[in-house]
């Protein structure tokens, strides 16, 4: 270990390093402990920066959850077990990205059966009689996307996830 690699100066430099990243992104304390840990910053300056940057306000892991929530439910693609699934691997934890999708549905009036609806009709699998092979694909469309077996099951009634179909 050198000498330049603690002190003052070194938490000075892992600080401007979580700022330069924040101005890019919204990011979680996860993520910005790992890009410090990749520059080779010690544990002890890490945490020296991090407290500064959550000090100023930069960084708060439920702020970011909500927006991160909020933007992804926003978009109509996925449904809520999959932003969940986003928000965990920005190294969140689980009460904070529940609470987290919660306040951001609320937020964009997210229906989430209407929501599945729509990535079913994008696809074409909406609005005709489906084969067997066909419900199946969009149960496991829906599925893959987060969400709930209650939304497909009633989109699709008894869809076997199965990508050979019930037996015939």
């Amino acid at each position: 270990m050198h000498p330049e690699d603690e002190g003052p100066d070194a938490v000075r430099r892992a600080t401007d390093a979580c700022l330069k990243l924040l101005s890019m992104r919204g990011r979680s304390r996860r993520e910005l402990e790992q890009a410090l840990a990749r520059k080779g910053f010690t544990e002890a300056v890490c945490e020296a920066a991090l407290a500064r940057v959550k000090a100023w306000g930069y960084l708060d892991d439920e702020r970011f959850a909500r927006e991160r929530a909020t933007l992804l439910l926003g978009r109509g693609r996925l449904g809520p077990e999959a932003v969940a699934h986003r928000l965990r691997a920005h190294g969140l934890e689980e009460g904070t990205a529940q609470q987290a999708i919660s306040e951001a549905s609320d937020a964009v009036s997210f229906d989430a059966l209407a929501t599945a609806r729509a990535v079913l009709e994008k696809r074409g699998l909406l609005g005709r009689p489906l084969g067997a092979r066909e419900r199946a694909r969009a149960g496991r469309l829906l599925d893959s996307r987060g969400f709930s077996e209650d939304v497909i099951y009633q989109l699709l009634g008894e869809a076997s996830l199965d990508p050979s179909g019930p037996e015939e």
